[in-house]
């Protein structure tokens, strides 16, 4: 393996978010000539990858993602927030910013169409961040992560599920 130029981050594995998508309302075209969309992101849970730390495991209690295709329809915009509560009964507000690039399996998806079916990792990537009043997150208030996410479509409906890392600087001197 090549070894890593000086000066770059590396990545840490850190969190899956799994949400569920319950309702999905069309807003229609706005000013900027984006289609927006609505998806009720209600149920879901968040869970550190064994190792991590700080570790903890919530379930989403709150969540919506303001999704807005761009007027070519080649990219879609990721504007998720939402709210869960950890197994020691703490609030954490959670938000991803990201970019879904529209294959023709996410067509499917964003247009609901029946024949639709789980894609792979690779056409969605987001910045993530945390807001906790649990003092041992307060961490990650102060963390960067990064994702990868798919479409997951199951017998139980349309879920997304999002792999996140933490964001190392590096401590390189040239």
């Amino acid at each position: 393996m090549a070894e890593q130029p000086n000066g770059f981050p590396t990545l840490k594995p850190a969190v899956i978010t799994k949400v569920n998508i319950a309702d999905v309302n069309t807003l229609g075209n706005i000013y900027n000539g984006s289609k927006l969309t609505h998806y009720g992101t209600p149920t879901g849970t968040i869970e550190t990858i064994p190792g991590f730390e700080p570790a903890f495991k919530a379930k989403v209690v709150f969540g919506a993602d303001w999704l807005s295709l761009d007027p070519d329809g080649k990219h879609g915009r990721i504007d998720l927030r939402g709210i869960a509560q950890t197994d020691k009964g703490f609030a954490i507000d959670f938000r991803a910013a990201g970019v879904i690039k529209i294959t023709p399996e996410i067509r499917k998806i964003v247009d609901m169409d029946p024949t639709m079916a789980t894609i792979p990792f690779g056409a969605i990537t987001a910045s993530h961040t945390f807001l906790s009043a649990d003092p041992e997150l307060k961490v990650l208030e102060s963390s960067v992560f990064c994702s990868n996410s798919r479409f997951v479509v199951s017998e139980k409906g349309l879920g997304v599920e999002t792999r996140q890392s933490l964001v190392v600087a590096s401590t390189d001197m040239d």
